[in-house]
């Protein structure tokens, strides 16, 4: 009996070990969170805690409140499996003054460098607007496409709540690969003919799901100075995982770990083993569940 204990110990130390090692989901003496959200590697807080500098993230506080940043983005999340970053950023707006007879607009331009892509799949590009005419560039590695949503109403009774097809609401899908955005309004539709009942125009940027029309933006000023959500993909390296495996500089560093090439450009992402969960790119970073919980009776 005692050699069989034995022999299951010397079986589990070195996933044991593995354990140890995973404690933390940053490099050794880096912070893992900011402000409640956790940081995970390759991104990192401050200098020399990222795989890079295009993954550094630093933690402002204000009167004792901490807030993630990547660059000039607030980080809302990051998740690890599937390659991705949540960011808050603001809403265009374009507001017509009946009483100096000017637009008061803010064009915005959205732009992040590989290896960060704009999600295709979970963004959109929303115009919100009873006289609005947005327009939207989109561009990539290679290519740069222009398109546009009208958004119109001639009376508030034609809106409702939810739908987003044309009547005080557009939107429209982004091309796969995005890394720069402009979008601008049409100067010729500028709220002048509807601004007592619309005073204001949107353009925005938002996560799938993230955003739902309500009647009452279309009669107040209320999305002026909010931010939405966007979800931006990004991956390690710029070449396939067949290409990295061979390379000292592949990022997939747990032994329980596996590559998957991206789907919407050059580069690639790590994942954990089935069965196994936590951090691929850190040594002894993805734990055996069911191990885990057997070590932690056993001792």
């Amino acid at each position: 009996m005692i050699l069989l204990i034995l022999r299951f110990l010397l079986l589990i130390w070195p996933a044991r070990t593995e354990i140890a090692e995973s404690a933390n989901t940053a490099l050794p003496g880096c912070s893992d969170s900011c402000g409640g959200v956790a940081i995970p590697y390759p991104f990192g807080i401050g200098p020399n805690c990222s795989m890079s500098e295009v993954f550094e993230v630093s933690c402002n506080t204000i009167n004792r409140s901490s807030t993630p940043y990547w660059g000039d983005f607030v980080v809302l999340d990051i998740n690890l499996s599937l390659g991705q970053v949540r960011t808050s950023i603001p809403i265009s707006y374009q507001c017509y003054n009946s009483k100096t007879k000017e637009v008061e607009d803010s064009d915005w331009w959205l732009s992040v460098d590989p290896p960060f892509r704009y999600d295709h799949e979970r963004n959109k590009f929303v115009v919100i607007g009873c006289d609005t005419l947005a327009f939207v560039n989109f561009i990539n590695d290679q290519n740069s496409y222009l398109g546009g949503c009208v958004s119109g109403c001639g009376s508030l009774e034609s809106l409702t709540d939810g739908s987003c097809s044309g009547i005080g609401c557009c939107e429209t899908s982004i091309p796969a690969g995005t890394n720069n955005i402009t979008f601008w309004f049409d100067d010729k539709y500028n709220n002048s003919d509807v601004y007592s009942f619309s005073p204001c125009s949107y353009a925005m940027l938002v996560e799938e799901g993230g955003f739902h029309f309500n009647t009452g933006y279309i009669t107040t000023s209320q999305l002026k100075d909010q931010n939405v959500s966007v979800v931006i993909d990004w991956v390690v390296g710029n070449t396939t995982c067949n290409a990295a495996r061979t390379s000292k500089s592949y990022a997939c560093k747990s032994k329980y770990s596996n590559c998957s090439d991206s789907n919407s450009g050059p580069g690639y992402v790590c994942n954990c083993s089935d069965g196994y969960q936590g951090n691929p790119y850190l040594q002894g970073g993805c734990i055996c569940l069911s191990l885990s919980l057997l070590l932690a009776l056993s001792l």
